[in-house]
């Protein structure tokens, strides 16, 4: 017998969505816009976040592996994380000299002359460890206006009980890893086989990622 899933309702699950065409995905308040830094391109027609990345928040998945990243993130990506200082999952990362904006692509990117645009940096960690929330806001529960910690960051889609850690958590350059992103661009999969695993296995409440059958 299956559990009710506790994940958020507001989310609205299309069986088989991404080989609607795009008048179907219109009828469902969604479209083909700008990728995300995953790769993934179907958004929301009003708020215009990425429906696989929001699909991947409410399952309460937190993590990353920076050499999956569509092409136009993956070096500023790189960049960015060269400048944080990571520390424990459990406690703030204090990034005082930080700067508070940095140039990246956004679902603007879709209809503006600018492929980058100036984006907030705790937005940026939060959509590169969670997922694209378009132009929904992100705040930080610990209150510290400082903290890059994305455990500590939430959106209107992330539930009540947070994971203990980001897993994975790849924030720099494999070439071996680059090489099989390469080879995998084409294939229609949400995410390239070896992070779907990854992110399974970080799942610590099942029944947050239990959706109707396609």
């Amino acid at each position: 017998m299956k559990t009710t899933p506790t994940y958020n309702s507001l989310f609205r699950f299309v069986p088989g969505i991404d080989t609607l065409p795009t008048p179907d995905l219109r009828k469902h308040l969604y479209y083909r816009g700008a990728p995300c830094v995953h790769g993934h391109v179907i958004r929301d027609v009003n708020d215009h976040w990425c429906y696989h990345c929001v699909q991947k928040i409410v399952s309460n998945v937190c993590g990353f592996d920076i050499n999956y990243f569509h092409v136009d993130y993956k070096v500023k990506y790189e960049t960015l994380w060269k400048r944080l200082q990571v520390a424990s999952f459990s406690e703030c990362w204090d990034q005082q000299k930080i700067k508070s904006r940095f140039c990246f692509p956004s679902y603007r990117s879709f209809w503006s002359k600018q492929k980058s645009e100036n984006v907030c940096t705790h937005k940026l960690v939060y959509q590169c460890a969670w997922g694209d929330v378009g132009s929904l806001t992100v705040k930080r529960l610990c209150g510290n206006p400082d903290c890059l910690n994305p455990l500590h960051m939430v959106s209107k889609w992330n539930n009540n009980v947070p994971p203990d850690q980001i897993t994975p958590f790849f924030t720099t350059f494999d070439y071996a890893k680059l090489v099989h992103a390469a080879s995998c661009e084409n294939q229609s999969s949400v995410f390239s086989t070896p992070i779907q695993q990854q992110f399974k296995k970080s799942i610590t409440y099942p029944t947050l990622v239990e959706y109707p059958e396609e």
